[in-house]
């Protein structure tokens, strides 16, 4: 066989050594290992493209819960401003008048507003969570809820995320 170091190859581009006795199997680097490795980039590709994807699916459900809590900010600062307008005058005298927002009517006014403009269509499970009056008789507070179903996440949160949004108006008098 030859002297005891020595390596041959055989036909599958092995080598194979003895070694004091045991035969020792050796792969040649011709080649053969680029094979071996080709299907982990592809492995790694999909999933860097996965991952990827989860992101872009994050950022696009995030962006229309915020989207959706904007849109509910701009119906509740118009359903206060109307909520506001419905005052109150007291003329005590010929020099002097008051203005009260009485919190009954600023939640009416408020659902009219909501009900007048279609707003219970744009957002799920729309609500008035509070509406009232602040301590100074002159500013109306309103704050909404609903619930926004996000895309593709939709299966994640089947029950949707919930938004509040709060808007407050005030009633001034002036000459």
């Amino acid at each position: 066989m030859g002297s005891p170091g020595a390596s041959r190859r055989d036909a599958t581009g092995h080598s194979s050594r003895r070694r004091g006795g045991c035969r020792i199997r050796t792969r040649a680097w011709e080649g053969s290992n680029a094979d071996a490795e080709a299907g982990q980039s592809i492995i790694l590709i999909i999933g860097m493209i996965a991952l990827a994807l989860l992101t872009i699916s994050v950022v696009l459900a995030a962006t229309a819960v915020n989207v959706q809590a904007r849109k509910l900010l701009s119906v509740a600062d118009g359903a206060v401003a109307a909520a506001a307008d419905n005052f109150e005058l007291d003329a005590t005298g010929q020099s002097e008048a008051s203005l009260r927002l009485n919190p009954a009517e600023v939640r009416a006014a408020a659902g009219k507003y909501l009900d007048d403009i279609g707003a219970g269509a744009d957002f799920a499970d729309l609500r008035i969570v509070s509406a009232g009056v602040q301590g100074d008789g002159l500013t109306a507070h309103l704050r909404l809820g609903a619930v926004v179903h996000p895309p593709i996440f939709g299966w994640v949160v089947p029950t949707g995320v919930g938004i509040s949004v709060e808007s407050k108006a005030r009633t001034l008098l002036s000459r």
